[in-house]
């Protein structure tokens, strides 16, 4: 009699290791029973934890096979190996926090309390009264759930209401804040602080950090509202001078020049009005606008009157006038920027003594311009002070000489009548054309004269060819711009 066996059949996978961050765990029946066990340890680490918990990216395998005598590993003992190795791997607790942001400035603060100490600390030093609070609101303008702080006055009232019922019965209408300033009189106007706010948006928003990167309110108030040093773009304005600007806003001549190094090489170098300089100037990264009401009695002067006249040149103007000051008394609300005033609005003013306003009669007719009177050619000598080049030249150059070939052509830097075309001494071959706003321009040193006396040229019209005539240490033009009988550079003029 033959004995019975039984065909064995395939089940599939159904053993399965568990491996964390490459280390085995232990055996288990099923895929869902490891993930499961997975789920739970983190569950039971995450408990508890009033902070966000998190673990360093997780790496899990799970690897099945097919055993025909499958023996796994007891729950409990997995599951203890799993936790441990989590715990393990954990990364630093993350709290939640709360980031104010000013500008590209972040700093984060443990509590919502905190917050708002910081900036009602921020403001007290102009809210001498305490008279406004810090509000958020939502910030509809971002993605994420962000808030923005405002300030506000805590106790909203209008002492006026009376007076302005009876303005109203006299009116027959509610009157603006303006219109009610005109009714009353200076002693019933109260002086103080009328509205306070921040100069730049401050952005609050709920995070989670590690610990270590949170600050307290003392070291968020400094780096908040402490000097730094930023830089700025200043516009030169006619007159400045370098030292001028220095001085202006605090800054050395050295360090101007360090910050501008393309264009300053030394304190004598050149500058025009609307050049662009980099400064640095100290200013916190949170302002505080403020404006304060202010009664004051003080003198003024009375805005220049000016009379047009199409016949002359804007760069004359004659004092017809001459002003004298007034007295006022007024009410004005004055807004500063920190400790710094940025700006005033007079909203009430009563004259004491009326001021003389300055009358000025000024010209309307654009003056000539200037252009290059060469094409290319290397500035070889610049205006002013020099040394005298070969030992035969002026030591004080009363213009620019540029460098080309002899027979270049030159060209009439603006138009105008030829006042003088011919030798001139040291100049040697010399035309000197007169503009109609009584500018002169010379051009001299030249190999051929192509106008004459008393001939009107246009801007760009062909004059002369260039040479090393009369005392010259070779081929170059040499060109001038003459304003009111004086040479001024003429770098700071041609286009």
């Amino acid at each position: 009699m033959l004995p019975n066996f039984t065909t064995y059949s395939s089940e599939g996978k159904n053993l399965f290791t568990i491996w964390l961050f490459g280390e085995e765990m232990g055996t288990v029946e099923s895929v869902e029973k490891a993930n499961n066990l997975i789920n739970q340890a983190r569950e039971e680490l995450a408990s508890g934890q009033e902070n966000l918990y998190m673990i360093e990216n997780l790496h899990k395998e799970i690897i099945g096979e097919e055993a025909i005598y499958k023996q796994v590993d007891e729950d409990d003992v997995v599951y203890e190996k799993i936790k441990r190795s989590l715990k393990n791997h954990q990364k630093e607790t993350m709290t939640r926090a709360y980031m104010v942001k000013v500008n590209n400035t972040t700093i984060n603060l443990e509590k919502a309390e905190d917050v708002d100490e910081l900036l009602t600390r921020a403001i007290a030093k102009y809210d001498e009264d305490g008279e406004y609070e810090v509000k958020t609101e939502v910030n509809e303008d971002r993605i994420m759930s962000t808030l923005t702080a405002k300030l506000t006055r805590k106790n909203v009232a209008y002492d006026s209401i009376s007076f302005n019922a009876g303005a109203e019965n006299i009116t027959g209408r509610n009157i603006t804040e303006a219109e009610l300033i005109e009714y009353l009189d200076f002693k019933d106007i109260t002086q103080g602080i009328t509205s306070i706010g921040f100069a730049e948006e401050v952005e609050v928003a709920e995070t989670y950090i590690p610990k270590s990167e949170i600050v307290d309110v003392d070291t968020a108030l400094y780096l908040l509202t402490e000097m730094q040093e930023t830089q700025q773009i200043y516009e030169v304005q006619p007159g400045d001078t370098l030292s001028g600007i220095a001085a202006k806003k605090d800054i050395s001549i050295d360090e101007l020049i360090r910050l501008n190094s393309d264009y300053l090489k030394d304190a004598n170098s050149t500058i025009r009005a609307g050049q662009s300089l980099i400064i640095t100037v100290p200013e916190p990264e949170l302002s505080v606008l403020w404006t304060r009401r202010e009664i004051v009695e003080e003198s003024y002067e009375a805005d220049i009157i000016y009379i047009d006249n199409n016949d002359w040149y804007t760069t004359k103007q004659v004092t017809l006038t001459e002003p004298s000051a007034g007295f006022r008394k007024v009410v004005s609300d004055v807004t500063y920027k920190n400790d710094t005033s940025v700006s005033r609005n007079i909203v009430k003013e009563e004259i004491l003594l009326e001021a003389v306003a300055k009358v000025v009669e000024r010209g309307t007719k654009v003056p000539p311009t200037y252009i290059k009177p060469v094409s290319g050619g290397k500035v070889s000598s610049g205006f002013g002070r020099r040394n005298s080049p070969g030992g035969i030249g002026s030591r004080d150059h009363k213009g620019v000489d540029f460098a080309i070939p002899i027979g270049s052509t030159v060209v009439a830097s603006s138009g105008g009548t030829v006042s003088a075309a011919g030798w001139s001494g040291g100049y040697g071959y010399m035309v000197l054309i007169t503009h109609p706003d009584g500018s002169q321009t010379r051009y001299a040193h030249l190999s051929k004269i192509l106008v004459s006396s008393g001939q009107s040229v246009s801007q760009g019209e062909k004059i002369a060819l260039s040479g090393s005539t009369g005392v010259s240490t070779g081929p170059h033009l040499h060109f001038e711009i003459i304003l009111n009988g004086t040479p001024v550079n003429p770098l700071n003029y041609i286009n």
